[in-house]
C-alpha cells in the first residue's frame, strides 16, 4: 500500500495535459478541433477569393478529419477543378455520392464540374433536375442555359431565359447568358443591348466584360473591356487569350505572345487543353546552331499550317528539326524538309484531360536515336522572331508545294476549264452551325458571283459533302461550280494543294482550304466578317504569305456586300 507522503506527492503531481484529438467522420486525425476550424475557415476564404492553391492546401487538411462533410467535399472539388487536376475532383465528388444523397447542392457541384469538363448533355439533364428541386434558384437556370448554348441548342436556351427573367432581372449573369445564346443565333450586333444591360448590372463581371469585348473584336473599347476583365481575374487562361487577339490585331505582338501562352494551360475545358507526354524543355529562343528543336501541333489543321508557315525558317536555323503535326499533313511536310523528321501525332484522353502523343519521335528518344534539345509548340514557334508587323514575311522559297505527281494527276482532270480562269471557291467551314453561324457566308450570299459565271470557271475546295450547296448554287444563281471527283479533300491534303496549283486564284473563308492556298503560294482573298486577328497588325493582307489579302467587314457589311466587294477584285485581278 502507498504511504500517506506517497499520497500526497501524487496528488501534488500535474496531471499530464493530452493533446486533444479526434476521431470525426471515419478518420483519425491528430488536428485539434481549432486547427480544424482554422483550417476550413482559411480554405473557404482563399476559395471566395478564387485563390485556389492555398484554397486546395487547407481545405484538404479539414478534408481529413472530415471526410463525410458535404460542404467541405463540394468546395474542394470545385477548387480542385479550377487548378486543372480534374482526376482528383471527380474522386472527391465519387466520395460525395457514395456518402451522400443526390442533393441540390451536390448536384449543383457536379453539374458546375461536367460544364468544366465539356461534358454538356450531363450538365444540361442535372440543370433540369436542378431547376425542378429549386424553381428559385437562378444559379441553376443559368447553369442550364451555359449547357444548352453549348450544345448549340439557342433558340431553346432564349425561351427559358425569357421565360423566368421575371424573376431574376437584377442577375447580371441571367443577361449574360441571354446575350450570348442571342449573339450566336442572330450576330454580335444583336446580343450588344444585352450584354450592355448585364454590365450595368454589374461591372465587375469579368464573363460579362470578356463577352461583351468578343462581340466587337478588333475595336478600342474591346481592348478595353478585356484589360478590365482581365485586371479582376489575373489568372484566367481564357482572358489571356481574348486579350493576345486583341494585342495581335493591333499589330503589338510582343505583348500578344505573352498571354497567347496562356492557351496550353491544363484549367482550360476538355476540348480546349493539351498535355504533350514528352519532356523535352520547351525553347527560349536561344540560337539553334548545332541544336536540335521538336516543333509540336496543338491545334486544328489550319492553324498548324498558318503557324507552320515559320517552319522554313527553322529549318534552316536548326541542325535537325524534328515536327510533329496532323497525321494529313506527314507526307506533304517530309516533302518539303527532307532532312527533319515529320511525325503524326495520336491523342488519348483521360479524365478530361488530352494527352498527345508523338510516339515515333518519342521512341527514338527511348532508343537513344534521337537527342532533341528543345522543343516549342506551333503556335509560339514564331515568337521570337516576330516582333513586331515588320519582322513578318513569306519564306522566298514558300511553305507547301505540291506534289509532282498529284500536280499532274489533276492537271489532267480541270484540262477542259483551262479556256478561262479558274477560281477556286470555299465559302464557309464544314462546321457552320450553332456558334459559328453568322461567321461565314451562306450559298445566299454568294449571288453577286454570278456577275462572273461567264468569264470564269469556279472549283469547289470545300473539304466536306456541299452536294447540296452546289445544287443551290445553280439552282439560284445559275453557277456552275466543278466538283472533281474520286478525291476525299477533308483527308487528302495533298490533293488540295495540287487542285489550286491549277487556280488562277482562290477565293475563301478564313478556313483550312484558305490557309492551304495562301500558304502554296496562290493569289488568294479570304473574306471574314470582322477583323482578323492574324493579320498581325495588318488590316487588308496576310504578311506571311506570297500573295494573300483580307476582305474585312469589321462588323459593319454583310457577307453579301463581301463578296460583291470579292467579285470586284477578281475582276481587276484578273482583267476581266
Amino acid at each position: 500500500m502507498a504511504t500517506s507522503k506517497q499520497r500526497q506527492r501524487k496528488k501534488k503531481e500535474p496531471a499530464i495535459r493530452k493533446r486533444k484529438t479526434e476521431n470525426l467522420g471515419l478518420a483519425s486525425t491528430s488536428m485539434t478541433v481549432g486547427e480544424i476550424r482554422r483550417a476550413l475557415k482559411k480554405g473557404q476564404e482563399h476559395a471566395e477569393r478564387a485563390e485556389w492553391p492555398q484554397a486546395v492546401t487547407h481545405l484538404l487538411k479539414a478534408w481529413e478529419a472530415f471526410p463525410e462533410d458535404l460542404n467541405i467535399l463540394t468546395v474542394l472539388a470545385h477548387a480542385l477543378t479550377q487548378l486543372g487536376v480534374r482526376e482528383h475532383a471527380i474522386y472527391v465528388l465519387e466520395r460525395a455520392l457514395h456518402y451522400h444523397e443526390p442533393t441540390p447542392d451536390v448536384c449543383s457541384v457536379i453539374q458546375q464540374l461536367a460544364l468544366e469538363m465539356g461534358f454538356n448533355e450531363i450538365a444540361e439533364k442535372l440543370g433540369h433536375q436542378l431547376v425542378a428541386m429549386e424553381p428559385t434558384v437562378a444559379k441553376h437556370y443559368i447553369n442550364l442555359l451555359t449547357a444548352l448554348n453549348r450544345q448549340d441548342k439557342y433558340t431553346q436556351s432564349i425561351d427559358i431565359a425569357q421565360q423566368v427573367m421575371s424573376m431574376f432581372g437584377d442577375n447580371s449573369d441571367m443577361w449574360n447568358v441571354l446575350a450570348s445564346a442571342v449573339k450566336y443565333r442572330d450576330g454580335n450586333e444583336a446580343s450588344l443591348v444585352f450584354y450592355e444591360e448585364a454590365l450595368r448590372l454589374d461591372p465587375r463581371n469579368y464573363k460579362v466584360l470578356s463577352n461583351l469585348a468578343s462581340a466587337m473584336p478588333g475595336t478600342d473599347r474591346a481592348y478595353e473591356l478585356t484589360q478590365r476583365a482581365l485586371d479582376i481575374q489575373p489568372d484566367n487562361p481564357e482572358l489571356h487569350i481574348n486579350m493576345a487577339l486583341e494585342m495581335f490585331r493591333k499589330g503589338k505582338l510582343a505583348q500578344g505572345w505573352e498571354h497567347y501562352s496562356h492557351r496550353l494551360s491544363s484549367r482550360r475545358v476538355q476540348a480546349q487543353n493539351i498535355t504533350y507526354t514528352h519532356k523535352i524543355p520547351e525553347w527560349d529562343g536561344s540560337s539553334l546552331e548545332g541544336k536540335s528543336l521538336f516543333v509540336t501541333a496543338e491545334q486544328g489543321i489550319g492553324d498548324e499550317v498558318m503557324f507552320g508557315n515559320y517552319l522554313p525558317y527553322l529549318y534552316e536555323q536548326a541542325e535537325k528539326l524534328y515536327i510533329g503535326v496532323d497525321r494529313r499533313l506527314v507526307s506533304i511536310l517530309q516533302r518539303r524538309f527532307p532532312n527533319a523528321v515529320v511525325d503524326g501525332y495520336t491523342d488519348r484522353m483521360t479524365e478530361g484531360y488530352r494527352y498527345r502523343i508523338f510516339l515515333q519521335t518519342e521512341r527514338m528518344i527511348e532508343d537513344g536515336l534521337a537527342h532533341i534539345d528543345y522543343s516549342i509548340p506551333l503556335g509560339s514557334c514564331a515568337r521570337y522572331a516576330w516582333h513586331k508587323p515588320v519582322d513578318i514575311h513569306p519564306h522566298p522559297e514558300g511553305f507547301l508545294w505540291p506534289c509532282p505527281t498529284r500536280q499532274a494527276e489533276f492537271g489532267d482532270k480541270v484540262q477542259h476549264l483551262k479556256d478561262k480562269p479558274i477560281i477556286g471557291i470555299a465559302w464557309r467551314s464544314g462546321l457552320s452551325g450553332g456558334a459559328r453561324l453568322h461567321k461565314y457566308s451562306t450559298v445566299d450570299d454568294l449571288a453577286p458571283l454570278a456577275a462572273l459565271k461567264d468569264k470564269v470557271h469556279f472549283v469547289n475546295l470545300m473539304y466536306t459533302d456541299v452536294t447540296e450547296d452546289l445544287k443551290a448554287i445553280k439552282d439560284k444563281h445559275g453557277i456552275d461550280v466543278f466538283q472533281v471527283e474520286d478525291v476525299d479533300l477533308k483527308q487528302d491534303i495533298d490533293a488540295n494543294i495540287a487542285i489550286m496549283a491549277h487556280c488562277d486564284m482562290v477565293i475563301a473563308a478564313c478556313t483550312a482550304p484558305g490557309m492551304f492556298s495562301l500558304s502554296s503560294g496562290r493569289p488568294t482573298l479570304l473574306f471574314e466578317a470582322d477583323a482578323v486577328w492574324w493579320g498581325f497588325g495588318n488590316d487588308d493582307h496576310v504578311p506571311f504569305a506570297k500573295d494573300a489579302d483580307f476582305i474585312c467587314g469589321y462588323g459593319k457589311q454583310t457577307f453579301r456586300q463581301l463578296i460583291e466587294r470579292t467579285a470586284e477584285r477578281i475582276s481587276e485581278r484578273l482583267d476581266i
